[in-house]
């Protein structure tokens, strides 16, 4: 089984480390990361500009490391092409910090994934409130064991798997979820210096449903959930049409 492993928190973050070692007994793991730090770049490509590529010596028991002044996605287009291999997944993460609910817009780890699966390939996008959670390593073999032994992540769209707030010392079990209704508020605040703004940001909490994301995450579970790549309303779309 050939994977490639991709993030947005650069080429040295730790979670990219720790996935990477992770899923070696799995296939033959490579690994396309950005050269910088990419968080919320949702699936920005670059158009205008030359995107330079940094091949080196494999990291983290990788196969072989390409590193890309670029996005998420960019890293991803560039890693099937640079490598040219038939890879049978793309693995995005493990992100330092959790990707749910309205987190899911603007994470450039999920997109990493929706770009695989827009070029054909199954993918997975992975994150956790902090990439030192002492059972992480462990939690994530064990995880992936059962997820290539099932082939949970052929589908239509991607998984997005969520690990629990670390204020537990390990995960209670996993939940199949949909994605929650939280979001992330960011409200731009003027600074002293003229024209200058920085983000203020906070947390706006909505009544859960049992079967969301951040209903796992706040309970302690593992969320595994599946996204589509079309964003149509067909139920929308039916009651429009309804005569």
């Amino acid at each position: 089984m050939n994977i490639l492993v991709v993030n947005d928190d650069g080429y040295q973050a730790k979670g990219l480390e720790l996935l990477v070692k992770a899923l070696n007994p799995f296939g033959t793991v490579y690994i396309s990361a950005p050269l910088h730090h990419q968080s919320a770049k949702s699936h920005a490509i670059t158009i205008r500009n030359k995107i330079e590529t940094f091949p080196g010596e494999p990291l983290y028991g990788s196969s072989g490391t390409l590193v890309v002044d670029g996005t998420p996605a960019d890293a991803v287009r560039l890693g099937l092409k640079c490598f040219n291999i038939d890879f049978d997944l793309v693995v995005s993460g493990i992100n330092y910090g959790q990707n749910i609910a309205k987190d899911i817009l603007y994470s450039g780890t999920v997109a990493a994934a929706v770009e695989a699966k827009v070029l054909g390939i199954d993918a997975i996008a992975i994150s956790a409130p902090h990439p030192n959670l002492p059972y992480l390593y462990d939690e994530t073999i064990k995880l992936f064991d059962e997820i290539i032994e099932a082939k949970l992540y052929e589908g239509p769209g991607i998984l997005n798997i969520n690990f629990p707030k670390e204020t537990f010392t390990r995960p209670k079990g996993v939940r199949i979820t949909k994605m929650g209704l939280r979001n992330q508020h960011a409200e731009y605040v003027k600074s002293e210096k003229p024209d200058i703004y920085f983000i203020k940001s906070s947390v706006i909490e909505y009544q859960e449903d049992e079967q969301s994301d951040v209903t796992a995450y706040n309970e302690g579970y593992v969320s595994i959930t599946p996204l589509t790549l079309d964003r149509s309303d067909h139920a929308w779309i039916k009651k429009i049409l309804k005569p």
